[in-house]
């Protein structure tokens, strides 16, 4: 039950964990390696994600 409410990282599905990682684009994010993905990934071109 704990961690229920925990963002995860939208590239590897890993927790958050408090001092780790960063945000950036309105998620959460394990790595840069992690963050570098999400990047590189073809944007969506509707008005819903």
């Amino acid at each position: 039950m704990f961690g229920l409410f925990k963002r995860k990282d939208p590239v590897c599905g890993m927790k958050e964990e408090k001092g780790r990682g960063m945000e950036k684009h309105g998620s959460w994010f394990c790595s840069q390696n992690c963050l570098k993905q999400y990047e590189k990934r073809p944007k969506s071109h509707s008005c819903c994600h």
